[in-house]
């Protein structure tokens, strides 16, 4: 599994900002989506293209990007996605099923390869788009608005996932069915903070992405609300630092020569492992150089790997977020004061 969104964003990963969701209840009128002729009712969507007209009760949706998968998991009517392959290992046999059935109009992470005959043929009375800001420019928007109206919404940075997810289910009608886990996430999330405030609420951690395209002799290093580190948001932790160039905002490639400057004062160091525990191979290259496993975190046994670290919606972080507890449970740093 690779982002490919990531790799082409090596000069840029800033993403666009997202938007502020205010919806309203409009008067009825034709929706362009709508193939039969008949009146549907619109309500005012405001998203990063605009206020938009969309169905009150969309019937068939096209989803993409990170709109894709909170969809299939809260139950919207939807009449195609783009590949969302990066948690596959994260859905259930129902959801993945429901994702299976689905017509695919890209693939995961490549915006650019968008099937447009595809997405006509699905019909869609709207459409949905969750890919990064920064390949909007990729997409044929006038050829997408003549077919619905369209909800573009991409986050800036991964961490977005969580706001930008309400936001993809108003816009579906399923608010009310995404919302299920939120509760959970939250508690759990609470739970391993106080947990873990004591002993390493102190500390600086620092991220490597696990599937970010790196090439032999590179790494991909990770700031707060990158693709990993994302997950420790809500449990107090610090992800000190920032990318040499402002515009990459939460990560940056690095040659593996930078390792010690970049990570020699790192307390804790989190990673990305599959979904079995297993860890890819281009991670893999990294943990075997002698310039990592000389890092003093590495040689403390202070490093923690995440089981389904890709993890985009709240059902899919309880089960990161139980791999984050397994993890921290057992590092050296984690005992008490004495």
């Amino acid at each position: 599994m690779r982002f490919l969104e990531r790799r082409a964003a090596r000069g840029a990963l800033v993403l666009g900002a997202a938007a502020v969701l205010t919806a309203g209840l409009a008067a009825c009128g034709s929706g362009s989506g709508d193939s039969t002729g008949t009146e549907v009712a619109l309500r005012s969507f405001e998203a990063q293209n605009g206020t938009v007209e969309i169905p009150v009760d969309p019937q068939r949706i096209v989803a993409c990007g990170y709109a894709a998968f909170p969809l299939i998991q809260a139950g919207a009517d939807l009449a195609a996605v783009c590949e969302w392959n990066r948690e596959l290992e994260n859905m259930d046999a129902e959801t993945l099923a429901a994702y299976e059935a689905l017509p695919k109009v890209a693939p995961d992470g490549a915006v650019s390869e968008l099937d447009y005959e595809a997405i006509t043929a699905a019909q869609p009375d709207l459409i949905i788009m969750g890919v990064p800001a920064r390949v909007q420019e990729e997409i044929d928007m006038a050829t997408l608005e003549a077919l619905a109206p369209v909800v573009f919404l991409g986050p800036s940075n991964p961490g977005q996932w969580r706001e930008l997810g309400e936001q993809y289910a108003d816009a579906a009608g399923v608010t009310a069915s995404y919302g299920e886990f939120k509760g959970d996430y939250e508690a759990r999330a609470a739970e391993i903070a106080q947990k873990y405030a004591g002993t390493l609420g102190g500390l600086k951690f620092a991220g490597l992405c696990s599937v970010c395209g790196t090439e032999p002799g590179e790494f991909f290093r990770e700031y707060a609300s990158s693709y990993t580190t994302n997950l420790f948001d809500d449990l107090g932790f610090t992800f000190p630092g920032e990318p040499a160039d402002p515009e990459d905002v939460h990560g940056e490639y690095l040659s593996l020569e930078q390792l010690p400057q970049n990570l020699a004062d790192a307390d804790v160091i989190v990673y990305g492992l599959e979904p079995d525990g297993s860890i890819t191979p281009e991670l893999q290259s990294v943990l075997d150089s002698p310039l990592w496993q000389n890092l003093p975190a590495v040689k403390a046994g202070n490093i923690v790997g995440i089981q389904h670290g890709n993890a985009a919606t709240y059902e899919t972080a309880l089960l990161a977020l139980d791999s984050i507890d397994a993890g921290l449970e057992k590092l050296p740093a984690n005992r008490p004061p004495q």
